[in-house]
């Protein structure tokens, strides 16, 4: 490499070759190019360790300070198999449980790439050293040589890490919106159990309609 004018990196891709790749890169019409969108990427918990009971508490749920009604449509008969429903919203939060370990464990490897050398690497220091045992201390030109290859491939890493990162970070940001959704359904389903349930207790029978014969 020493003896050469231009480093070579790969058959047939020099040094110019790839700043010209370099210029192909930069997307003029990417609008998130360097952007940082950290902010939109936040650490999930599950903060159900076991699904809140059909009958515990309810009450106190369906308060919401609006007006009371006394005559309600007829609905017929309310058919509601709380052991199936229960049976599928525990198997939703262990699947929901098992998607935030997920998310979580891609958050920190995309962290570690978007904070650390994974595009390219570091830019050299800029001091020249002779690592050819055969030059005999002549091998400046090696040195000289070497840091011109890391400075490129560092400046074409410094551009992907441009428009990939935020990438990364939007990504990020999609998967948590959908695993949010996800703990919308399973508290759905979980007030609709409690409804039913204060429904049921607080339901009536009526009177009879007039004095019974005997």
């Amino acid at each position: 490499m020493a003896g050469k004018s231009q480093p070579t990196f790969l058959p047939g891709l020099t040094a110019g070759h790839i700043l010209e790749r370099k210029k192909e890169m930069a997307d003029p019409t990417n609008p998130d190019a360097g952007k940082d969108f950290n902010n939109l990427v936040p650490t999930l918990t599950v903060g159900w360790d076991t699904l809140p009971s059909y009958i515990d508490g309810s009450d106190d749920s369906q308060g919401g300070g609006g007006p009371s009604y006394t005559e309600v449509a007829d609905s017929g008969p309310i058919y509601f198999d709380a052991a199936s429903v229960r049976a599928s919203e525990s198997t939703l939060l262990a699947q929901a449980r098992s998607a935030v370990s997920n998310y979580e464990a891609l958050h920190q490897s995309s962290d570690s790439a978007i904070h650390g050398q994974f595009w390219g690497p570091a830019h050299p220091s800029g001091v020249a050293i002779n690592t050819d045992p055969s030059t005999g201390g002549g091998g400046a030109s090696l040195g000289q040589t070497i840091n011109s290859d890391r400075e490129i491939l560092a400046t074409l890493g410094d551009e992907a890490a441009r428009n990939f990162n935020p990438l990364l970070q939007k990504g990020l940001a999609r998967y948590s919106s959908t695993l949010s959704l996800w703990s919308s359904y399973i508290k759905m389903i979980t007030a609709a159990g409690q409804s039913y349930s204060h429904l049921d207790r607080a339901s009536r029978f009526p009177g009879p309609p007039g004095s019974i014969k005997r």
